[in-house]
């Protein structure tokens, strides 16, 4: 699998489930959801900085991903457009 596409599915998995608990959080709250979504969470965000910082992108991009709960998509985000090439001018 392609490092962006790891770090795309990380960073996803790691949105979702900061969306989940705080869903939960301001909702329900449901001990057993944070039992098993915390983890999850957790696990997500380390998988997204690792996979960031083995991957060959710009140190602003890898240091991004240190943001927690979004910061693999803005690194995400950030390294798309890098991989683009420059508009001509004019």
């Amino acid at each position: 699998m392609p490092p962006l596409r790891r770090l795309a599915t990380a960073s996803v998995v790691e949105a979702v489930s900061l969306v989940v608990l705080l869903a939960n959080r301001l909702s329900v709250h449901l001990p057993a959801v944070t039992a098993a979504v915390g983890p999850l969470h957790g696990f997500a965000y380390l998988v997204t900085v690792a996979t960031a910082f083995l991957a060959p992108l710009a140190t602003r991009t890898r240091l991004l991903t240190l943001v927690p709960g979004v910061g693999g998509l803005l690194a995400l985000r950030r390294a798309r457009a890098d991989a683009r090439p420059a508009a001509p001018d004019g």
